[in-house]
């Protein structure tokens, strides 16, 4: 699976309005329809369409400054061309704003290689890679001690966990709703969209619930990735959105499990836990790979965001 484009009203009116530009054309619509099966040149995608070279490429250039599709120059023995590829399977819009008595609002981002502590079986396949360069050899968890982990852009490992503190006093003991960000797919040798992986999030000590991710993903560039990352690795995940309300605990709008913010004591320590990643038992023990502002699609890597009334 290609990547999923979530916007919501009022948080992306911008990129909305881009959008709805980009796919206002029914020639641009058209366009999008038959890069579904396979990627075309500029050339082929205007005598699919019998329509002049000149339109059509304008109509290309617009869909690629959305992230819509990816135009790539190649070259041949007779000259360059435009190929054209799609970039995405889904745009979400989400038009509703719930409306609700929270009024206060506590927001932190934890870079990915700020984590406190780690359990990455030896032997296992992992690294870490910076916007720079790879973190020591891959698969030597002995790399997760490196005082160079804070600049991580990119983390990856088969099995085990990462867990990450932040302070908790500016935030009251009752609590209407937890939310946690961040961008996330399976673990595969190089790369495989069809990878599953059970991904497990504790908070304070309580297991909240696991997410399914269904792929490792690849194919074509992370909108992010530096330039010496290489093609046939994995590329990029899918912003997962986990919130713990009174309702239970939910990911992307899909309820996972029962938790609710009433079963998370977050006074328990002077700090509030989260861990995340791959348990040894799980159905699909597909490693989990981890992106911070510098690689992936998003520009960001871990936020928590409480709220209370």
């Amino acid at each position: 699976m290609l990547k999923e484009i979530q916007l919501e009203l009022g948080q992306n009116d911008i990129e909305i309005s881009d959008y709805a530009r980009a796919l206002s054309s029914i020639q641009r619509l058209q366009i999008l329809e038959l890069l579904n099966a396979s990627s075309m040149s500029v050339k082929e995608l205007a005598e699919k369409l019998n329509a002049p070279l000149s339109s059509t490429l304008l109509n290309v250039n617009i869909l690629a400054e959305c992230n819509l599709i990816t135009i790539k120059e190649m070259f041949t023995d007779i000259g360059k061309y435009k190929l054209c590829c799609r970039n995405c399977d889904y745009i979400s819009l989400k038009l509703y704003q719930e409306q609700s008595n929270i009024n206060s609002m506590f927001r932190v981002e934890i870079p990915i290689g700020n984590y406190s502590e780690y359990d990455i079986p030896y032997g296992t396949g992992c690294g870490i890679a910076t916007k720079n360069h790879t973190i020591g050899n891959d698969n030597d968890a002995d790399v997760f001690f490196s005082p160079e982990r804070f600049n991580a852009g990119y983390i990856w490992f088969e099995k085990g966990f990462l867990k990450y503190k932040t302070a908790n006093k500016s935030i009251p003991g009752k609590l209407r709703k937890i939310s946690i960000s961040f961008e996330v797919c399976s673990e595969a040798p190089f790369y495989r969209n069809d990878w599953k992986s059970d991904i497990t999030m504790i908070l304070c000590g309580v297991e909240v619930g696991s997410w399914t991710s269904q792929g490792d993903y690849g194919g074509r560039r992370g909108i992010n990735n530096p330039r010496w990352w290489s093609d046939t690795l994995t590329q990029f995940g899918i912003l997962t959105t986990w919130e713990i309300t009174s309702e239970g605990t939910f990911v992307n709008n899909v309820k996972i499990s029962d938790v609710t913010i009433k079963d998370i004591d977050i006074k328990k320590e002077p700090y509030i836990t989260m861990e995340i990643g791959v348990k040894e038992d799980a159905k699909y023990c597909g490693g989990m790979s981890l992106f911070g502002e510098s690689f992936g699609d998003y520009k960001q890597d871990i936020i928590f965001e409480f709220y209370w009334d």
